[in-house]
């Protein structure tokens, strides 16, 4: 892939920019994506730098995004609301120094450092060393709870491209579709579904939220005539508790992804709106991101707890730990994988590959039946779904290991919720420090953690104590509960 499927050239980029809407801004600032260019590469910013980006859903963000991408940099992709703490992790482990916020934390760089990027943002560098030089035309992608919150995968912006070409062939999105976007697009979802697509595509885009209401949800499709949106699970369940009517007239098509929807509630949207396409997605960051998806309107009821078929030119098969088994470990062969997994460590390697395809353990459960359709069982039990965030257990005990003063620290589900897929959990935090308290854990887990991430509930324990903790196969059971669609 070393023919981009659309150029990503800045008279193209200004192009989609200048036709984008922000929702609910009073005063449209005009945006120019050569400007961005120009003030990146006056900073010092080259071909093949990482660049971090920590700016939330706004045009601010596809300009500085698409400018770092058409000067050969590579763009880093951050939740906005990241602590000062999570961004320098991330950066040590991407090896970037430089940042793009809206805001930049004293904690990063001091104020007499930090200059306008464009009139649309902030820039510094956080970190004198040289920064990592990677090749040009790739992005960095976090991992989600997935493979823990410290490790992001590397990809061409082809392959990216390559995997949206195909999301739209798989929903029938077209030219003349006006597009939401109000899904967080630092995720591979958002920004591969929604931006890269429409991007494609040259849609009328209109970028909202989060967060999330069902009233504002319904108010934006009739304001900006709204044809294609995309919901997580989560919000389609609350938008089916906040009534009983349907989804306004202009809205055609709808895709779900992020995580699994419930046969339930997949019955309630299709019967409370008919005549909605209604598309169920299954795929993770890994694959770049799409590998699969049910067209939920034309399927027969007994499809409804699949997640489809997968694309074409993607091969999918099960790693079953013995014959007999009833379903096994998905794996997936794809054209638009990650090109490696970035840790931190030296000489990461290359993702397996067969000739153009990538090869990804998922590490999640699925049955394949005789129609080839996926059958979504359970997620692996090294993260759960909480408060409708994918968080890694196995992240959030290690950083509190890190704190001073404690020994050892376990996270385990204590209460799941098979009508949301959500998960509660608790932190048992083994003390060697006698006078830590809960709001000392809470505290210096902040520094790191997202809201989202923060754990239930906190137990202290005496280190001497370890001896008797919850077994790792009590946790293992307990976290691999997950919603079967």
């Amino acid at each position: 892939m070393t023919t981009p499927l659309k150029p990503l050239a800045p008279d193209t980029i200004q192009r989609f920019l200048d036709d984008m809407v922000q929702a609910d801004q009073a005063q449209p600032i005009a945006i120019k994506v050569d400007d961005v260019i120009a003030d990146l590469r006056a900073k010092g910013v080259q071909p093949g730098h990482p660049v971090m980006v920590a700016i939330p859903n706004s045009k601010a963000f596809v300009a500085v995004v698409f400018g770092i991408l058409a000067l050969g940099a590579v763009p880093v992709l951050l939740p906005s609301s990241a602590p000062p703490a999570r961004i320098q992790r991330i950066a040590h482990i991407v090896g970037a120094s430089a940042l793009v916020g809206l805001n930049i934390s004293p904690a990063l760089s001091p104020a007499d450092s930090v200059s306008a990027l464009a009139g649309v943002a902030k820039f510094a560098f956080i970190d004198q060393r040289a920064p990592h030089v990677y090749p040009e035309h790739h992005i960095i992608l976090l991992t989600s709870g997935t493979s823990g919150i410290f490790s992001g995968c590397l990809f061409h912006i082809n392959a990216l491209l390559l995997n949206a070409s195909r999301h739209i062939a798989a929903i029938g999105q077209s030219a003349s579709d006006r597009v939401l976007i109000n899904l967080p697009m630092y995720y591979s979802y958002a920004f591969v579904a929604q931006l890269l697509a429409s991007f494609l595509l040259n849609n009328r885009t209109v970028i909202a939220g989060p967060p999330f209401t069902p009233e504002h949800y319904e108010h934006t499709i009739r304001q900006y005539q709204i044809s294609l949106s995309s919901l997580t699970p989560l919000m389609v369940d609350a938008w089916l508790d906040a009534g009983d009517q349907p989804l306004p007239e202009p809205l055609r098509r709808m895709t779900i992804g992020g995580d699994a929807l419930s046969t339930a509630s997949l019955k309630a949207l299709l019967d409370r709106t008919p005549g909605l396409a209604l598309y169920v997605t299954y795929g993770l960051t890994q694959a770049g991101p799409r590998v699969a998806t049910l067209a939920a309107h034309e399927a027969p009821p007994s499809k409804y707890g699949s997640v489809g078929l997968p694309f074409p030119d993607i091969r999918v098969y099960l790693r079953k730990d013995h014959p007999d088994d009833d379903g096994g470990e998905l794996i997936v062969e794809t054209d638009s994988g990650m090109t490696r997994r970035i840790t931190g460590a030296e000489d990461e390697p290359d993702t397996p590959r067969i000739g153009d395809h990538r090869i990804i353990h998922t590490g999640d459960r699925f049955l394949i039946d005789d129609d080839g359709y996926l059958f979504f069982k359970r997620r692996k039990p090294s993260y759960v779904m909480s408060r409708g965030e994918k968080v890694s257990l196995k992240s959030v005990s290690d950083i509190a290991e890190n704190i001073s003063g404690v020994a050892r620290a376990e996270a385990w589900v204590h209460e799941y919720d098979e009508t949301s897929g959500n998960s509660l959990f608790t932190l048992d935090v083994y003390c060697e420090d006698d006078t830590l308290t809960e709001g000392d854990i809470r505290r210096q887990l902040g520094r790191t953690l997202l809201r989202s991430e923060q754990p239930t509930v906190i137990t202290l324990h005496s280190a001497a104590d370890i001896g008797w903790r919850k077994t790792p196969s009590h946790h293992a059971t307990t976290a691999s509960k997950e919603v079967t669609p």
